[in-house]
């Protein structure tokens, strides 16, 4: 592929590089719940994005029912972890949700739902350090709530619920920066940059003399990122070309290098951003909203319907 159409290598590649398959299929334990205890939750329909949530009835490690309706209280964001002992991804993942989780207070909740037995979950040390909501509905692998949300048997596989319960991203594996990217994301202008989550656009300056983009990337420390000269702004069927950028060089490989946070986890992996700005040319006229696209290739960088405001 063109060196001008690379994206950055880092998470998408990494992600699948950290999907990890734990089909463990055990049965549950003597102290696991009964069947008649448990919501059942119906599989005929694996939810979208886009689609409405769905509840269900779910215990914390020491035995309490809860339902993932309470994790919507005050208007929050709500982050689904769906996860296991036995997956690395999972645990890799943990100091970046421990830092998105303390950045997000009173705006995010997150609820991580454990697939091992509940024997096996509460008796871990790994699970009593947990800091945000630590469920699990006792049916593991075998539908369950899981059944409802993906219908696969892999870990870690997120969800993002808007506060109103809607769905607005999923991913499978882990990609260093993706959390951080989103809460960029959620702080900034109205923006979607679901496709492409380590980047996100942080301000938008448009006048006469052109429109400013400010962007945040986050990368996992020592892997770089390449944005192309060919890369445009799109608003009501036209196109605006990129005429300079500032922080990074154009069809170049950038690294990162300031501190993202300090890991303080075991498996944490250390995460770098950079902030740039690119100027575009000026709208004919100021729409309410426009896309970025690193340009017209398979597999470039594209964030849509971003706010002007």
């Amino acid at each position: 592929m063109n060196k001008k159409f690379i994206r950055i290598a880092i998470c998408l590649f990494v992600s699948v590089l950290l999907i990890y398959s734990c089909g463990q299929m055990s049965k549950n334990t003597k102290d696991s719940p009964k069947e008649s205890e448990l919501e059942t939750v119906d599989s005929l329909h694996v939810l979208e994005v886009g689609d409405k949530y769905v509840d269900a009835e779910l215990f914390d490690m020491q035995g309490n029912k809860h339902h993932l309706s309470e994790a919507f209280s005050d208007g929050h964001y709500v982050l689904l972890d769906f996860w296991n002992l036995g997956c690395g991804a999972c645990r890799q993942s943990e100091s970046e949700l421990m830092e998105v989780y303390e950045q997000m207070k009173g705006k995010l909740e997150i609820v991580g739902i454990n697939l091992d037995s509940i024997s096996r979950w509460q008796n871990h040390e790994w699970s009593k350090h947990i800091v945000w909501k630590n469920w699990n509905d006792g049916k593991m692998w075998k539908g369950g709530i899981k059944s409802r949300y993906y219908d696969w048997n892999a870990v870690p596989f997120y969800v993002l619920l808007s506060p109103d319960g809607h769905i607005l991203w999923e991913m499978a594996g882990y990609g260093a920066g993706c959390f951080l990217g989103i809460v960029e994301a959620l702080n900034g202008p109205m923006q979607d940059n679901y496709s492409n989550p380590q980047l996100a656009v942080r301000r938008v300056d448009a006048n006469a003399d052109g429109t400013k983009v400010s962007f945040r990337i986050y990368t996992r420390k020592d892997l770089w990122f390449s944005i192309a000269k060919e890369s445009y702004l799109e608003a009501n069927g036209k196109k605006y070309k990129l005429t300079a950028a500032d922080g990074i060089k154009l069809d170049e490989n950038n690294t990162p290098q300031h501190k993202a946070y300090s890991v303080r986890v075991k498996y944490g992996l250390d995460i770098n951003y950079c902030d740039f700005t690119l100027t575009f040319e000026p709208f004919e006229s100021t729409p309410e909203r426009f896309d970025f696209k690193a340009g017209d290739g398979e597999d470039v960088f594209i964030i849509r319907n971003i706010s002007v405001k």
